[in-house]
């Protein structure tokens, strides 16, 4: 369940959707010292889909330029 709150916290915060009450709550209880980790592993995970998500559709419509 910490990950899970960790999770979000980072995920709220790379998207900038938090409420300044529910912001000061969970770093009230949360383990900072996990936290780079969980960012960085999050921030990785985030590019690697853009990344497969680009290269996928790049390759889709590279072989269909010759009709």
């Amino acid at each position: 369940m910490q990950f899970l709150r960790l999770v979000r916290i980072v995920l709220s915060s790379f998207f900038g959707v938090r409420k300044r009450a529910s912001h000061e709550a969970d770093f009230a209880n949360v383990n900072f010292v996990l936290l780079p980790f969980v960012a960085v592993f999050l921030a990785v995970a985030i590019g690697a889909i853009i990344f497969g998500f680009v290269h996928l559709v790049a390759d889709s419509t590279s072989a269909m330029q010759g009709f």
